[in-house]
């Protein structure tokens, strides 16, 4: 009779997301997510029969449902300025972390990007339209609309790189906080 999982579904992809933070998708060998769940590697083929693909496909759907929570569904409220600041204050959330690290970003290095790739650029496409349809309704040009929308974004993971190299979560703070103040005065 196999033995019941420790872990949940969530919990697994709880523990697992860091090391595809940090370490990429190559990087991250089963030696570390065997670690970082506690399971044996033979328990992770178990649960990810595909091995790490898998592993980093439920990574990234966990993550994409928080996404979509926190920064994406806000984005859909009617009231454009509300809409924004509601998905800035959810981009706190969804990176809640001392060094706040982009999963996307870590999945489009090397072998990930051809493994996620396309799946991450519908994601960032959908971000980018999201914003896009925001701005428009806050006055802007659809072509000024979607540069302001990429031109956001932009910042948010530029700022995500800086967090890293100073460990420190200050940077994405210091960028949403500007971010939003910029709203507030145009």
């Amino acid at each position: 009779m196999p033995r019941p999982a420790q872990l949940s579904k969530n919990q697994l992809a709880q523990s697992i997301i860091p090391i595809f933070q940090n370490f990429g998708y190559e990087g991250a060998t089963l030696s570390k997510l065997s670690s970082a769940t506690n399971l044996s590697k033979a328990s992770l083929y178990h649960h990810y029969p595909k091995g790490k693909e898998d592993m980093g496909r439920h990574a990234l759907a966990y993550t994409g449902t928080r996404l979509q929570k926190h920064i994406l569904n806000p984005l859909k409220q009617e009231n454009a300025l509300k809409a924004i600041t509601t998905s800035m204050d959810g981009i706190v959330k969804f990176y809640d972390d001392p060094i706040p690290v982009c999963l996307m970003n870590s999945l489009t290095v090397g072998e990930g990007k051809g493994l996620f790739g396309a799946e991450i650029r519908s994601t960032v496409a959908i971000w980018i339209n999201l914003l896009t349809t925001a701005f428009s309704k806050l006055g802007l040009a659809d072509k000024h609309a979607t540069d302001q929308a990429r031109s956001l974004i932009q910042s948010i993971q530029g700022s995500l790189i800086i967090c890293r190299l100073e460990e420190s979560a200050q940077p994405l703070h210091q960028t949403i906080e500007r971010i939003k103040n910029s709203l507030i005065k145009d």
